[in-house]
Formats: C-alpha cells, structure tokens, sequence
C-alpha cells in the first residue's frame, strides 16, 4: 500500500546524508590505514603521541563505520534516523571513552617509567599525513553535523579532529625532545588528548 511506504526525505536532506556518507567513508578508509602504521610506528619508536595518534584514528573508524549505518539508514527509513541516531551517538561516546581511557593509561605508565621517544623518521612523516588528512575532515564533519542537526556527526568529527590536534602534539613533542632532550612533552601530550576525548565523551553521549 503507498501509505504504508516512508516518506522521502527532502532533495536537500537527501544531498546532506550523501555528503556525510562520503566523508565517514573517507575516514574508515584513512583511518584503517593510518590508524595502523601510526600505531606500529608509535610502538616501534616508543613514541606515546604518534601512539595515541594511531588509537584516535582508530576510534574514529569505529564511530564512522556506525555513521555509514546511521545515515544508511536513514536513507532507506526515514522515519528510523532519531533513533539511529541516538545509538550512533552512544556508539561515537563509547569509542571516544575507550580512546581517552587507553590513551590515559599508556601515558601515566611513560610518565612513571620515564620513557623517552625513539628517533624513527617514520613518526614525524605519520603525524604529518595525519595532521593533512584529519585537520580538513574533521571540520568539513562539524560543519555538516551542525546542518543536518546531528549529535554524533559532530562526535565522530571530534575523533578526526583529535588525530590531527595529536598529531600536531606528536610533532611538537618529537620536535622538542631532538631539539633539547625533553621527553616529558610527548606523555603530556597525550595527556592532554585524553582529556579532550573524555570531555567530548560525555559531551556526545545521549542525554535521556
């Protein structure tokens, strides 16, 4: 019966869901690459900010590949998209306090032991592929969750933008340590990432 059929959603709406399909896809891509390399490449040379840079892309792929679902969705049901969102939105808050989690634990166990970064040149070109790609997309994100009223859109784009805040840590912390030795910078910036991911957390996470 037509009546039983959802409505369509608008040509605007329906450009804006392909807009956000197409940047969540862009992540998992990146992020799947990225997100590896930086965590090998962040182990490998004993480097907490590149590590953390790797494990923020990570969680980013997890909320983006919900997203694809979410939108998907809404896509197919209309009439689903509040509610899809809502567990979209507790997916991103989830990966985002698991990030902030692991990132706080690798950084107290640095600062104790007094680990210093490794000297690869492998870490700074991974912070700066990150910082390129995550910068642009995490804004290109905010601005569209903003638009289409999205509470994880916007979630998902503090995950981008997290990997390029660390990465611009992991490149002064790196900096810092070849230049005069200090490697008390780079647990500290990861410290600093934690933060930010538990803070957006709570912030993304849906309020009943």
């Amino acid at each position: 019966m037509p009546g039983n059929h959802p409505p369509a959603p608008s040509q605007a709406r329906a450009g804006q869901i392909t807009a956000a399909l197409r940047l969540v896809w862009i992540s998992v891509a990146f992020g799947l690459l990225s997100g590896t390399v930086s965590v090998i490449t962040g182990l490998d040379g004993h480097s907490l900010s590149v590590l953390a840079i790797g494990l923020g892309v990570l969680a980013d792929v997890t909320g983006s590949a919900t997203l694809i679902w979410r939108f998907a969705a809404e896509r197919r049901q209309p009439g689903r998209s509040p509610a899809a969102e809502t567990r979209a939105a507790i997916v991103v808050a989830i990966a985002l306090a698991a990030a902030s989690t692991v990132i706080f634990a690798q950084s107290a166990a640095a600062l104790a032991a007094g680990s210093r970064p490794g000297t690869s040149n492998l870490a700074p070109i991974a912070a700066a592929v990150s910082l390129a790609v995550l910068a642009p997309l995490a804004y290109a994100k905010r601005r569209l969750g903003a638009q289409m009223a999205s509470r994880a859109l916007p979630g998902d784009a503090t995950l981008s933008g997290i990997g390029a805040a660390t990465s611009v840590f992991a490149l002064t912390a790196l900096a810092l340590y070849r230049t005069l030795g200090w490697w008390w910078p780079d647990p500290a910036a990861a410290f600093t990432v934690a933060a930010i991911a538990a803070a957006e957390a709570w912030h993304t996470a849906p309020r009943r």
